[in-house]
């Protein structure tokens, strides 16, 4: 059954006692490599320093685009549905509004590759920024990717992050970043790579604070990633695979120095937790199980999961299974903040003690309340994103 309030004033008092924490940025030495169409004369879509793929040298390598089309960020295909990047080029973003696309080389050919929507965005949740790390985020895609240009990236075991990601060994970057760090007009449409040597050790970049899991890519003879690269693919080859070792994550302004990428061995388990991928190249078929909340309301009243703050979430679907007990009528309430009021933007008010929605999210702060129209009890809330 329907309760009767729609929406409640954000609790100041329970706001307070949060103490939530915002996104740090980098430090002023560093800058992220997304290109960023305000700017679009000043950021445009390469590699400093490299050569033009040949077509399908690269098939894990996918761009990422707005709706109109035009390139900010890089990502690596890890499944026909699934694909790799960095947080920063998702962070805030609706699932709705990012294109991927694959299979291709040349930008400015609409017939080459192909275009494919984006179902969820999932960045990983201890992200706080790139000079803190965990870099990091998975796009589940709406359609499957099916282009004789493009196949997937394996992820690196413990045993190949062994052999691949020592010092003395070079790793290929790919993207569509400028190729000049000093002329922001230095744009090509083509795909350009570039080797450079790496190190595991991130205090190999230079300077401090550079985050853990972090892989260096050392500036060599004028060979680095730059801006419009960022979420592309730092790859090697072994025993004839692909195996994606880091996430072009953030380097110094005009690329002319040593690069800092995400190292994808180091979070395996967060990915196989999301997308079900696992180096051995299997799949989970059920990766995420979602989060489970349990808790009780008296009859006529309410209770918010995870609280009353709610959670930071990047857009994408939403879903949540309510389980009270029998013989009450509990229903289900999706609500976002707007300002300082909580509003509802999905509802499941049926005559029982069961209730599920389905949402699609844009990017924002959402909770759970659970309403006792009639009844008192425990009750299970399962949350899966």
């Amino acid at each position: 059954m329907k309760r009767t309030l729609l929406s409640l004033s954000l609790l100041t008092a329970a706001l307070s006692a949060c103490g939530t924490t915002g996104p740090t940025s980098a430090p002023d030495s560093v800058t992220t490599l997304r290109a960023d169409k305000a700017n679009q004369g000043a950021l445009q879509p390469l590699i400093v320093g490299g050569t033009v793929s040949a077509r399908g040298a690269r098939p894990y390598q996918v761009a990422m685009t707005d709706t109109t089309g035009f390139q900010y960020c890089g990502g690596t295909l890890l499944s026909s549905t699934w694909v790799l990047t960095a947080a920063h080029c998702v962070q805030g973003t609706s699932a709705s509004s990012i294109r991927i696309r694959a299979g291709v080389n040349k930008l400015s050919d609409s017939s080459q590759g192909q275009t494919v929507g984006v179902s969820t965005v999932t960045v990983h949740p201890s992200y706080r920024g790139v000079s803190s790390g965990y870099d990091i985020a998975l796009l589940k895609l709406s359609t499957a990717v099916n282009n004789s240009y493009a196949a997937p990236a394996k992820l690196p075991s413990n045993a190949v992050e062994a052999v691949l990601d020592v010092r003395g060994k070079s790793a290929v970057v790919s993207g569509w970043g400028l190729t000049q760090g000093n002329n922001n007009n230095s744009a090509s449409n083509d795909l350009r790579e570039v080797s450079i040597p790496v190190t595991p050790n991130p205090g190999s970049c230079g300077g401090s604070g550079v985050p853990g899991n972090t892989i260096c890519g050392e500036y060599s003879a004028g060979k680095d990633s730059c801006n419009g690269d960022s979420g592309g693919p730092l790859a090697q080859t072994y025993n004839g695979s692909f195996y994606v070792l880091g996430i072009v994550s953030y380097g110094p302004p005009q690329c002319t120095g040593n690069g800092v990428y995400t190292r994808v061995n180091g979070y395996l388990s967060w990915i196989q937790q999301v997308s079900g991928l696992t180096p051995d190249g299997t799949t989970n078929p059920n990766p995420n199980p979602g989060t489970t909340y349990t808790g009780s309301v008296t009859n006529r009243g309410t209770s918010y999961k995870p609280g009353t703050a709610g959670f930071s979430y990047a857009g994408g679907t939403l879903k949540g299974s309510l389980t009270g007990p029998s013989g009450t009528d509990f229903d289900l309430y999706l609500q976002k903040l707007n300002g300082s009021t909580w509003t509802d933007v999905a509802s499941s008010e049926g005559a029982t003690s069961t209730e599920s929605i389905t949402y699609n999210a844009a990017s924002g702060t959402y909770r759970w309340e659970v309403y006792s129209y009639s009844g008192s009890g425990n009750y299970t809330l399962v949350e899966n994103k």
